[in-house]
């Protein structure tokens, strides 16, 4: 017992203080980014967030009217309205108390910030649940927590950073069950995924996920336990997507519209050519050292290289920063060469798996499913700002972590590597985390 003890403590305290400085940041950086005087023109180069002011609509009229808007009304009024009904509600009570809509607003940003911090602490439990390696479990709960484009997510007056929770908390009770095979694992993934459907329904995919895990598992050993459990959650289901049908059905014109969105000319891609979905232009990315929507169209216009900076960085324009502070510009260059590491490591992972366990199957059809469905809806609406890597939120945690098992796996296979590729991981995520405190100092001391 005494040894057991130590070894946990040795081996998680560093983890441990990985997630303190990662919910120290968010702190931070909503006290700084995300508290503003003004709610009317939430938009620009320093707000890191996307179309604010029509979900703040949105939340206005659910506080205003306590009824859902129609849904070709409002440019986010087709979104699943969990997210809405929550803050709407919070809204119309905080009313009781301040006059002013800003100082609502001062309040509900914390909700963001008070969801991106959950999403944390359960990459924080899977970690624990998926590996013993200590670099691997410093290295993927590093990744959610220092990252830039995750620690946006704690400022987003939007209802990704919900949906970013919910969707953990689905994946990480399913893995759970995958280990434990207790039917409360299940029915709490269950649980989390259908409210991550009512938050927003491209994310009803992890219930075809649970239900085929389910199967797979009946058909192994015949349990009647499990045929119940499959027939609750199918009925969990198709409540769940008949509120969303429901939801997104237009009586007026007979038909269903489950998202509002452009082929933007200004913004326009052309997804069925192979130059746009194969090309990798990663010395454009280092030059520009962004990938912003209006930015240099070698790195806006090819898929791959739009989505890898907006990994790491979002779809935004940091010019201010670099202009006002150099070195800022060369830190985000090093980062990106270093972040290389995510998608070699999700593409390897493919190749060294030895023997494939219920874990990788789930989170690689995680990933295929999600990537397929952001292909189609960049097909149906042609615009850089709908190749951004924020909609693969529902797999943040399964991309992070089946890349670190790639790496892996990679430094277990070619022996020469085993003490380079865990520094240059470490490396990664500690000048991630000097990037984002760098951005909170020039914010808080030169007001940019």
């Amino acid at each position: 017992m005494k040894k057991i003890l130590i070894k946990k403590n040795f081996v998680w305290t560093p983890v441990l203080i990985i997630v303190i400085l990662g919910i120290v940041l968010r702190i931070l950086f909503t006290g700084y980014f995300g508290v503003r005087e003004n709610y009317d023109n939430f938009w620009g180069t320093t707000t890191y967030t996307h179309d604010t002011g029509d979900h703040i609509q949105y939340i206005k009229f659910v506080a205003r009217n306590l009824s859902l808007p129609e849904v070709n009304k409002g440019l986010e009024y087709p979104q699943q309205p969990l997210y809405y009904i929550i803050t709407g509600l919070s809204y119309r009570l905080l009313q009781n108390f301040f006059n002013s809509s800003d100082d609502i607003f001062k309040i509900l940003i914390w909700y963001s910030c008070f969801f991106s911090i959950l999403s944390l602490l359960f990459m924080f439990l899977m970690a624990r649940k998926i590996t013993d390696s200590r670099w691997l479990q410093f290295f993927v709960v590093g990744i959610f927590a220092f990252t830039p484009s995750f620690v946006f997510h704690s400022i987003m007056i939007s209802n990704d950073p919900m949906l970013t929770l919910l969707s953990a908390g689905a994946f990480y009770f399913l893995i759970s069950y995958t280990k434990s095979e207790k039917s409360k694992d299940i029915f709490l993934s269950t649980i989390f995924s259908a409210l991550a459907s009512l938050t927003k329904i491209s994310s009803g995919f992890i219930f075809f996920i649970i239900i085929g895990f389910l199967i797979y598992k009946y058909g192994k050993n015949k349990k009647t336990e499990i045929l119940n459990i499959i027939f609750a959650v199918f009925l969990i289901g198709f409540i769940c997507f008949g509120a969303g049908l429901w939801r997104a059905y237009m009586p007026s014109t007979n038909q269903f519209r489950f998202v509002e969105s452009y082929s933007w000319a200004h913004q326009r891609v052309y997804p069925e050519t192979f130059s746009y979905l194969f090309t990798f232009n990663l010395s454009d990315l280092l030059q520009e050292a962004q990938s912003h929507v209006f930015g240099n169209e070698k790195v806006a216009r090819t898929w791959p290289t739009f989505l890898y900076g907006s990994s790491i960085f979002g779809e935004y324009e940091y010019n201010n920063v670099t202009s006002f502070f150099p070195y800022m510009r060369l830190l985000m260059q090093v980062i990106l060469i270093l972040g290389l590491c995510l998608p070699v490591g999700l593409v390897a992972n493919f190749f060294f798996i030895k023997k494939w366990e219920d874990t990788d199957y789930i989170f690689i059809t995680a990933i295929i499913i999600n990537f397929f469905m952001l292909t189609l809806f960049l097909f149906k609406y042609s615009a850089v700002c709908n190749s951004d890597f924020r909609y693969l939120n529902s797999v943040f945690i399964p991309i992070t972590i089946f890349s670190g098992l790639g790496l892996s796996r990679i430094f277990n296979k070619f022996k020469g590597l085993k003490s380079i590729i865990p520094v240059l991981c470490i490396l990664f995520i500690s000048l991630e985390f000097i990037w984002v405190a760098l951005r909170i100092a020039v914010k808080a001391f030169a007001k940019i």
